[in-house]
């Protein structure tokens, strides 16, 4: 096979989360009165992590008094709440079980919070998936390598020709470039075929499941 290890991004690439990050944010912003935002809008705000989700939500971005309670609060929230509507997009589960017994190695790679990423984990892909990093903040977030190359290091891959990254996004496609390595971007995601043209990833796919005859 080309590839002997795969990183996941997660949200829009492995689960659909849309809805369940859409009504966090809104119930942090009707709560104390401030404009809440169609699923849509929330759509082009996600990517870049929580932080910034809450930032591009809030009238004032970063700069809105008491910015940090607003992100405490969403968060808390959040942890929560995010397996109301949540669910892997079609085809997930069987295909990671089949990468699985194929002998790939995988991780998730995300900018979401470590505690929502590991109980997501726990929840959906566990055993085929064992390791996830997410946003501690200790560390870099995407685009930067940082996250990358400790999942790297998680799975004891040392041949970055060997890996393959998988994500849905602007954000994926420069990460993959920053870190050196072949990507997939999947256009059944948060974002699609229009925002993602510009970038030159080895494959596009519009199910997970076209994913086994790019790793071949």
């Amino acid at each position: 096979m080309k590839y002997n290890t795969i990183l996941f991004d997660l949200d829009g690439t492995l689960l659909y989360t849309l809805e369940d990050l859409t009504d966090s944010i809104n119930y942090m912003l009707s709560k104390y009165n401030y404009p809440t935002h169609p699923i849509e809008s929330v759509r082009r705000f996600v990517g870049n992590g929580l932080r910034m989700l809450v930032t591009r939500a809030l009238p004032n971005g970063e700069n809105q008094e008491g910015f940090e309670d607003f992100l405490n609060e969403f968060i808390d929230y959040y942890n929560h709440h995010n397996r109301i509507k949540t669910k892997p997009y079609p085809g997930i589960l069987e295909t990671t079980e089949k990468l699985a017994s194929m002998g790939i190695n995988m991780a998730i790679v995300t900018n979401k919070g470590q505690t929502a990423t590991n109980s997501l984990l726990e929840d959906y892909f566990k055993p085929h998936i064992t390791i996830a990093i997410g946003d501690d903040g200790n560390h870099a977030r995407k685009p930067d390598p940082e996250p990358i190359n400790m999942a790297l290091k998680a799975l004891g891959a040392n041949d970055k020709s060997k890996v393959l990254y998988v994500g849905d996004s602007d954000v994926d496609a420069t990460t993959a470039e920053n870190s050196g390595l072949d990507y997939v971007l999947c256009t059944y995601g948060f974002r699609d075929m229009e925002d993602l043209k510009e970038f030159k990833p080895v494959a596009f796919i519009d199910s997970i499941d076209k994913l086994l005859d790019v790793i071949k």
